[in-house]
């Protein structure tokens, strides 16, 4: 019999297409507690690929979007604790003092006016300080911030001219719609001044190169950053040792007072016990005449180091 034909609408066949396209194979709806079909995705094709899930809007903040916390403060505790201080200026000391060599990755060939060259650029990268100078500033943000940062400063015909040290926390980076930092010539770094958006750099521009990356941070993870908690402590302890010996009255005591005192009249003696005594060190070791009925008790003093600052001492060292 002759019929009517009529066209199947295209739309319907992609969705079937689709259908079929995400289901399991051998995956039985009506088998017993089987693992069920996968939920249709309901983001397009196009997000295959991904690398994260980046916040929306993330390249339309203007301040940076590290999480738990800032570089500011990162800069404060490297800054603030004299044993963390001490041990990043060890390790650019150890890093600064290495010795260096260009050569070519075929070992048949030998040095020439090339190589010289290159050699002659990095002894003042950035024409203005010497090579371990320029390194020393490279390796402060590579490990309190992890955010070691230089601008490609080019001659006019488009060769290296110098390698200009740039403060990480400045740079903002941008990504694409994958998550991933985007090619040249597409701005993948801003510079933040002022508050404002100051400079696009692209990747032919700004060498920016965090040591310590992960797939779900857009930013580094400094050694400073993985014992925040640790130099919290350390601070504190150092502060209590630093007490003992700017702000207690020694010597440490309990004292019981003639039972004819009034709440008032220990109060007095103690504001005066303290402002001849407190934050005085040249009067907390010498004799000191009391009251009849004072009766004198001597705590046990405190421990200024023990264990506990040796492993405070070994975690930070770890780190780095």
């Amino acid at each position: 019999m002759d019929g009517t034909k009529t066209p199947i609408d295209e739309g319907i066949i992609a969705r079937v297409v689709n259908g079929v396209k995400y289901a399991i194979t051998g995956v039985k709806p009506d088998g017993w507690f089987t693992p069920q079909q996968p939920l249709t995705p309901v983001a397009p094709e196009e997000v295959k690929g991904r690398a994260w899930d980046y916040p929306v809007g993330h390249n339309l903040r203007i301040t940076s979007t590290k999480s738990g916390v800032s570089f500011q403060e990162l800069r404060g505790l490297a800054d603030g604790y004299d044993l963390l201080r001490a041990v990043i200026e060890t390790r650019k000391d150890q890093i600064g003092m290495m010795e260096w060599e260009i050569k070519y990755k075929d070992e048949k060939k030998q040095s020439d006016a090339k190589i010289e060259e290159i050699k002659d650029f990095f002894d003042y990268p950035d024409k203005e300080h010497d090579h371990e100078t320029w390194l020393r500033a490279l390796l402060e943000d590579l490990l309190v911030i992890d955010a070691a940062t230089l601008y490609a400063r080019m001659t006019k015909g488009g060769q290296p001219y110098a390698f200009e040290l740039i403060d990480g926390a400045t740079i903002n980076r941008l990504i694409d719609d994958t998550g991933r930092t985007p090619a040249p010539p597409s701005p993948a770094y801003q510079q933040i001044l002022k508050g404002m958006p100051a400079v696009d750099y692209s990747r032919d521009e700004l060498i920016y190169k965090p040591r310590n990356i992960r797939t779900n941070k857009i930013y580094g993870y400094s050694p400073v950053e993985q014992i925040i908690m640790t130099v919290n402590i350390a601070l504190r302890r150092q502060i209590t040792q630093l007490n003992y010996y700017s702000v207690g009255n020694i010597p440490e005591a309990l004292a019981s007072v003639p039972e004819s005192w009034s709440a008032t009249q220990i109060r007095e003696f103690q504001q005066y016990w303290d402002t001849i005594i407190e934050g005085d060190l040249s009067q907390k070791r010498k004799l000191k005449f009391i009251p009849h009925g004072v009766d004198y008790k001597p705590t046990k003093e405190p421990v200024l180091k023990d264990e506990f600052d040796e492993w405070l001492s070994r975690l930070i060292c770890y780190a780095f």
